[in-house]
């Protein structure tokens, strides 16, 4: 029995390494045939993709919560009410000590 438990240990190691180098060699062909032009390329894209797509959602933030500041004071002169003034954010007006 010990004997069949260290043959199956020993076959498995031998396995598992035999994949981990087989995987290593593959990607290293396969970086040695691939173009670097191609990799400049899709690296350059997915930068300034994500920077653009970052870029839009902050303006529409932006955006959406000036139209929103607006409407709301909008609002407010319609029905009458006193206008709120937006708070000071300085840091000397907000400690009194």
């Amino acid at each position: 029995m010990f004997k069949r438990a260290t043959w199956l240990g020993v076959g498995f190691t031998l396995g598992a390494a035999t994949t981990v180098v087989a995987a290593r060699k593959a990607r290293q062909q396969l970086d040695r045939y691939k173009p670097p032009a191609l990799v400049d390329r899709v690296t350059n894209t997915i930068t300034t993709k994500t920077t653009t797509l970052k870029d839009q959602v902050v303006v529409a933030l932006n955006e959406g919560r000036s139209a929103a500041k607006d409407r709301e004071t909008e609002l407010r002169e319609e029905k009458g009410l006193t206008v709120v003034s937006e708070p000071d954010d300085s840091p000397s007006a907000s400690s009194s000590t």
